[in-house]
């Protein structure tokens, strides 16, 4: 309402001033009019005294009057049609000069309210949309505007980055744990929880200094101990990851028999673990996992091969990105049995109805490169609880 309302003002500034200007015209042009026609009287009354007596003293008065003529525009009387046409010009030029000033006036006018409307303070949209999962998840959605509420608070965004995490929102995760690093570089929920993310990226070394770091900045932080194990026992040091188990038991003794279970699956793949490195502190025990949540595999290789049988399992149709279920197999005679259970999902989130399982044998026992020339198979859409045998070439 007040835009409108300064709009309208400043037309009707335009209004008065082109009438004004009109004003002003016209009333020049009465005084001109006036002077012009007693000059022309004096004229004409001069020329006639001339003819009847010539006299020097009346020729030059009547040439003083034919100059004034000519300043104020002044021209001898001529048909009545260019008479009108010269008294309607000052007339035109008037009604130009109101045109104008009021036309001038109302663009600024124009001018004023299109700025007024461009400064006017737009609604602010949320910091965050709700996520098409979160609509699935009262809990995520609740984190979702509790950090668009108060985008700077970290430790909410931490809370989102773990949510995420738990339920394989990898791009969800690397967003949150970005924009606490960016403010807190040594926040070690959110080192730990991106260091998982560059797992799965497979940036081992970038990974394994998120942990470290993670330690140093809260060696109290479970998940981040659980983190150094599980990549260390990835990359095949597994004094390191039983040093990185152990500290984790003394800081929370509470917790001792889960970590120990974690740990026996990080020496033997084949055993499930109690849940995932980045949900470590969760008190319940893992429910047991039926035949028909599982994908049994045989495994046959005619040739000869050394190193580290490695099965990763994504969603069906899916050749790139975090998988669903990882699993480290030693290498033994064929054929070799493998289950894919509920206890080898990536992130501890439920396993996927279908599946694509690819199999490899890792020549250099690290999940993390891949050698061309190593054997492998491929098996699309594997339904939980199916029998599958893949032969690798």
């Amino acid at each position: 309402m007040t835009d409108w309302v300064s709009a309208s003002a400043m037309l009707l500034a335009g209004i008065i001033v082109g009438a004004m200007f009109l004003f002003g015209m016209r009333r020049r042009k009465d005084r001109t009019d006036l002077e012009r026609a007693d000059l022309e009287a004096k004229r004409d009354a001069l020329v006639a005294r001339l003819r009847e007596h010539p006299d020097p003293q009346l020729e030059r008065e009547a040439a003083e009057v034919l100059r004034k003529l000519d300043k104020i525009g002044g021209a001898p009387a001529t048909s009545p049609v260019r008479a009108a046409e010269a008294g309607s010009a000052p007339q035109n030029a008037a009604l130009k000069g109101f045109a104008w000033g009021a036309g001038s006036v109302a663009v600024l006018a124009g001018i004023g309210f299109f700025v007024m409307q461009q400064a006017k303070p737009k609604e602010t949209a949320p910091a965050q949309t709700v996520s098409s999962a979160a609509a699935k998840d009262p809990a995520v959605a609740d984190l979702e505007r509790s950090v668009a509420q108060n985008p700077e608070n970290l430790q909410l965004r931490d809370d989102l980055a773990k949510a995420y995490l738990d339920r394989n929102n990898i791009d969800g995760v690397a967003e949150q744990t970005r924009y606490v690093l960016q403010r807190d570089p040594n926040d070690a929920r959110a080192l730990t929880y991106s260091g998982v993310v560059h797992i799965i990226a497979q940036q081992p070394e970038a990974a394994s200094a998120m942990f470290d770091k993670a330690t140093k900045s809260d060696p109290n932080l479970v998940d981040a101990w659980v983190g150094v194990a599980w990549i260390s026992a990835m990359r095949g040091d597994m004094p390191k990851a039983e040093a990185a188990m152990t500290e984790a038991k003394k800081r929370h003794p509470d917790m001792a028999p889960r970590l120990d279970e974690l740990m026996a699956h990080l020496r033997n793949p084949q055993q499930p673990p109690a849940q995932a490195p980045a949900a470590a502190a969760a008190a319940t025990p893992a429910p047991a996992t039926n035949a028909s949540d599982a994908i049994h595999l045989t495994l046959n290789f005619a040739g000869q091969a050394h190193g580290t049988i490695f099965v990763i399992g994504r969603e069906a149709g899916m050749t790139a990105g975090p998988p669903a279920a990882v699993k480290r197999v030693p290498l033994s005679a064929f054929p070799i049995q493998v289950d894919i259970t509920q206890g080898d999902s990536m992130m501890g989130q439920p396993l996927p109805q279908k599946m694509r399982i690819e199999v490899r044998i890792d020549s250099d026992n690290d999940p993390m490169t891949r050698d061309p020339k190593d054997p492998s198979a491929v098996a699309e859409g594997v339904a939980l609880g199916k029998s599958v045998v893949m032969t690798l070439k």
